[in-house]
């Protein structure tokens, strides 16, 4: 998407409060049986990546502090997605995928997150959830702590340089050679950040010294030594201090500590939140970085979909994996949302956004002897984590399908044709991307 229409598209559903409800999932076809899920979470609730030394260098007071070390799940980002995953127990319980009541056959749950803490949690927390009292569901991830794993963050290699030059200049493309109109685009949602880190004009930080906010440096790219390509400036530090935001209000702060009590509204932190959204889609959606870090995922959720024999670290069962759940990040969210041009809202949040928790579920159902995939966004809302809130039928979590524009021609009650979804999968990946090792 042009930055142009992504920014009006954003704006426009602020001003007019489209905040879809929050259970808007198409109900499964009379006579369809689902066979499999996969299903792409991003982490739970975690504190800043960032220490409070760090955070305190850029605003006028210091940070609220949290009960975990930087970037970890914390206590609350556990409890809810235990919640989620005692809700997907329920959802695809009933439809007959999983067991509902009982511990599920060897094999047919099977969970792979990358190595952070953040994310062994995350996974940990959703398979409590759905199953509390078996302990046959052993949660995997890479062995090698050391090296990244090549499903959620790739690595340079001979046939996918990942140059970090090329990569610029396809972000800059995209904005027309400079940071000018982009910054003026939203002029609106930085000066009302810069308010927030640095109230009545002031300069001086909590940690001493220094300026506070970043409201006259330039916006500029940088590299950083994993390879991914930042935003610096007010853009990033706009986009990094939103996100702290969110997990504040998440976590369920009291309302003084969420940007310390400085947002009217959680439409206040919804228009912060542009400066995030537009971080992830410039340094992430981009497409030829989607392609170059999200091609192993897709061809590894196409390549399950397809037999469900090849799950990363699949028990040697004999039994295909029925639901298949991956807890990376949201940048792993982004990056297929891009490859196949996907697009969701959930009560509380942006068009698109990848809110703590919520995942991307791809859904194949069998009618007869045609297959298909559905796509579907989770996530519970922002009010929902902030009060614990229950997930059940009556309370659902925020649910809404999600339409694949390269299938729209083919599309059959909002699901693509398998064979069509593999075809499309397959176009939109960049094959010398992807990691020797991985299906």
């Amino acid at each position: 998407m042009n930055v142009r229409v992504f920014v009006a598209t954003v704006v426009a559903s602020l001003l007019a409060g489209l905040m879809p409800a929050a259970a808007q999932l198409e109900p499964t076809p009379p006579g369809w049986q689902i066979e499999r899920a996969i299903v792409l979470s991003r982490h739970g609730v975690r504190s800043p990546t960032q220490t409070n030394a760090e955070l305190d260098r850029l605003a006028a007071k210091a940070w609220p502090t949290w009960p975990v070390a930087p970037g970890f799940l914390s206590p609350r980002g556990e409890e809810l997605m235990r919640l989620m995953g005692g809700y997907y127990r329920l959802l695809y319980g009933a439809r007959g995928l999983i067991q509902a009541d009982d511990c599920p056959a060897p094999g047919t749950v099977a969970a792979w997150t990358d190595t952070d803490q953040r994310t062994r949690a995350s996974g940990a927390a959703l398979l409590a959830g759905m199953y509390p009292r078996c302990g046959n569901l052993a949660l995997r991830n890479q062995a090698n702590f050391d090296v990244p794993d090549p499903l959620f963050h790739p690595q340079p290699s001979a046939s996918c340089p990942m140059d970090p030059a090329a990569t610029r200049k396809a972000i800059m493309a995209r904005i027309g050679g400079s940071f000018a109109s982009v910054q003026r685009d939203n002029a609106g949602p930085l000066r009302m950040m810069q308010s927030v880190l640095c109230p009545n004009g002031t300069t001086a930080t909590a940690a001493g010294g220094g300026t506070c906010g970043d409201a006259t440096a330039p916006t500029a790219l940088e590299t950083g030594p994993d390879g991914r390509t930042r935003l610096k400036g007010p853009l990033g530090l706009g986009s990094t201090a939103s996100e702290a935001f969110l997990m504040q209000a998440a976590e369920g702060l009291p309302k003084d500590q969420v940007a310390w009590g400085r947002l009217a509204s959680d439409a206040s932190l919804q228009e912060l939140l542009t400066l995030h959204l537009l971080d992830m889609d410039l340094t992430e959606k981009t497409p030829e970085i989607a392609r170059e870090h999200g091609s192993n995922m897709l061809n590894q959720i196409a390549t399950t979909l397809e037999s469900g024999h090849k799950f990363p670290g699949a028990l040697p069962v004999g039994q295909p994996v029925r639901f298949g759940l991956f807890v990376g990040h949201e940048t792993n969210i982004y990056n297929v949302a891009a490859l196949l041009d996907l697009t969701w809202q959930v009560q509380g949040f942006l068009p698109g956004e990848a809110s703590p928790g919520g995942a991307l579920a791809f859904e194949q159902f069998r009618t007869g002897n045609q297959r298909y995939v559905r796509i579907a966004y989770y996530a519970q809302t922002l009010d929902e984590m902030r009060n614990r809130k229950r997930l059940d039928y009556r309370d659902p979590p925020g649910m809404k399908t999600v339409e694949l524009p390269a299938c729209k021609a083919q599309s059959h009650l909002h699901a693509c044709p398998l064979e069509r979804f593999l075809e499309i999968a397959k176009a939109a990946l960049n094959s010398q991307c992807l990691t020797p090792g991985t299906p």
